[in-house]
C-alpha cells in the first residue's frame, strides 16, 4: 500500500490497550491446544480497534514508494543496529539521506522523530531484558551498548518515566500470580 497508516492512541483509551497486551503476555505464557485460537482474537480485536481509530484520526496522505522505502529502511536499520548506533546521523549515514530529510520526512507524516524511534527501541529492549532475563541493571547497560550504568539508568528514566528497578519492581509484582486476575 502507499498509504502508511499512523495512529496514536487516546489517552481515554490506553488503559483499553494496556488490559489487551496483558491478557496477550499472559495468554503468550499459557501453554494449551486452543492457545493458538486464542492469541488469533486476541489479534483480530487488536486490529479491529487500531481500525477503528484509523477511520477517525487518519487522512490518508499520499506516500511515494520512495518515502515508504525510506521509512521501512529507517526502521529495519534501527532494530540491527540500536545497541551500536543512537543519532540520526548514524542512521542516515547508512541510508545515505541527511538527518534533517529523514525528520522532515517523518514530520510530515506525524511520525514520531527518528530520534525518539531510536530511544524508544533501546528502552523497549532495556525493558525487555529487565522483565524477561535475570540480568542486573548494569549488565543491561554493557548489554545495550551504554559505558556508564548511570548514564543508562538516567537515560532509561527520561524514556520510561521511571528507573530501571522501579520499572521491573513494578512489573514484576504486577505479574506476579495472586496479582493477576
Amino acid at each position: 500500500t502507499q498509504d502508511l497508516p499512523i495512529i496514536s492512541i487516546p489517552s481515554g483509551q490506553v488503559r483499553k490497550f494496556s488490559i489487551l497486551l496483558e491478557v496477550m503476555v499472559e495468554e503468550f505464557q499459557t501453554r494449551d491446544n486452543i492457545q493458538g485460537d486464542m492469541l488469533q482474537m486476541l489479534l483480530k480485536r487488536l486490529i479491529i480497534i487500531c481500525t477503528r481509530l484509523a477511520k477517525e484520526q487518519l487522512t490518508f496522505r499520499e506516500l511515494d514508494p520512495g518515502q515508504v522505502d525510506t521509512v521501512r529502511q529507517f526502521n529495519v536499520l534501527v532494530d540491527v543496529h540500536f545497541k551500536t548506533k543512537r543519532k540520526v546521523k548514524d542512521y542516515s549515514d547508512l541510508m545515505h539521506k541527511s538527518p534533517k530529510t529523514l525528520s522532515n520526512l517523518f514530520a510530515l507524516y506525524n511520525q514520531k522523530s527518528p530520534q525518539q524511534i531510536i530511544q524508544e527501541r533501546v528502552v523497549l529492549e532495556a525493558k525487555r531484558l529487565l522483565l524477561f532475563t535475570d540480568k542486573q541493571t548494569q549488565e543491561i547497560a554493557y548489554e545495550l551498548g551504554f559505558d556508564d550504568p548511570g548514564y543508562f539508568s538516567r537515560y532509561f528514566k527520561r524514556i520510561a518515566g521511571s528507573s530501571p528497578s522501579d520499572f521491573k519492581e513494578k512489573n514484576l509484582v504486577a505479574r506476579s500470580p495472586g496479582n493477576l486476575s
